[in-house]
């Protein structure tokens, strides 16, 4: 009995210290191994405050979160949805 809660509070340590590893605010990226990206794609930005579909993602109404997006990623960006708002996501590609 003892052996199984020594085991038990092992492994809820490590799941608490890991925990920490995956920060999801757009800023950070969720890989602990990947410290530094310099790209804007693939990532959610919070800063640029909310994103409203149709406006801030249309690229005929120069919207700001495709506006933001465009000059590195040549898909731009779209609003996408993250419990009750939408943020600003910058698609996956290279310029």
């Amino acid at each position: 009995m003892l052996r199984l809660m020594i085991i038990y509070l092992v492994l809820f340590a490590t799941i608490v210290l890991c925990m920490g590893f995956n920060k999801i605010d757009g800023e950070t990226n969720i890989a602990p191994w990947v410290y530094e990206i310099k790209s804007r794609c693939c990532r959610e930005y919070r800063s640029l405050g909310r994103c409203l579909p149709g406006i801030d993602d249309n690229p005929d109404k120069d919207g700001k979160c495709w506006k933001y997006c465009v000059p590195e990623c040549k898909r731009g960006g779209f609003c996408k949805r993250f419990g009750k708002k939408h943020i600003c996501h910058c698609c996956c590609s290279g310029s």
